[in-house]
């Protein structure tokens, strides 16, 4: 019933474009950092205290974004705006990984990355689900967060196993990310535009 709800609405579509693409290209550009990484920090011992020092400053920066911008942000520039803002500092942030491909600028770039998504991208896919119905919410829902997640993280991988196998992965990375992203872009207009409508109407996607 979830699939066939998902399958059927144009809205929770959009919906799962923004919910798994994000996933896709985080996925790649988590792949060039380690990628990167790699090659400065060349024991097991070196490249594991890089990683939890990138842990460490990404929930530092998120916890900071969520405390003081999430909601600011939200109810100051409306939803359209901050779902499109995300995937186009993403698309910023994969052509400066790409022209200056140096592990520290990559490393500012990633923990922006992922501070703003859990700061900013996924409390906008909660408000997303408003005005859908009670089996919107509990069926298609679950479908795009388990299956469309798991799906995304799996496409991701796939794609990082192709461009580890070419001679730029780098380049090849960042050109497969900003094809995604021009999707990602035209599914977060779509679906900010539609929520604003559907919430000024009353009406609700069933």
């Amino acid at each position: 019933e979830g699939l066939k709800l998902l399958f059927t609405r144009k809205y929770l579509l959009g919906i799962l474009a923004i919910s798994t693409l994000y996933e896709i290209v985080g996925t790649i550009l988590d792949l060039q950092l380690k990628f990167l990484a790699a090659d400065v920090y060349t024991t097991p011992e070196s490249l594991t205290s890089f990683l939890g020092m990138f842990g460490l400053a990404t929930n530092a920066t998120t916890f900071i974004l969520a405390l003081v911008g999430t909601s600011f942000f939200i109810r100051t520039f409306g939803l359209t705006f901050c779902l499109v803002t995300y995937p186009i500092c993403t698309a910023i942030i994969v052509l400066t990984s790409w022209s200056m491909p140096v592990l520290s600028v990559l490393f500012v770039c990633m923990i922006f990355v992922k501070a703003l998504s859990y700061a900013l991208n996924n409390p906008c896919k909660e408000i997303m689900y408003i005005p859908t119905s009670k089996d919107v919410k509990f069926k298609a829902k679950s479908v795009i967060d388990m299956f469309g997640g798991r799906s995304a993280k799996a496409t991701g991988s796939g794609i990082k196993a192709f461009v580890t196998s070419t001679a730029a992965p780098i380049m090849y990375g960042s050109l497969l990310s900003l094809g995604i992203i021009g999707i990602w872009i035209a599914a977060a207009l779509y679906v900010g535009r539609k929520n604003k409508k559907l919430t000024e109407s009353g009406q609700i996607i069933t």
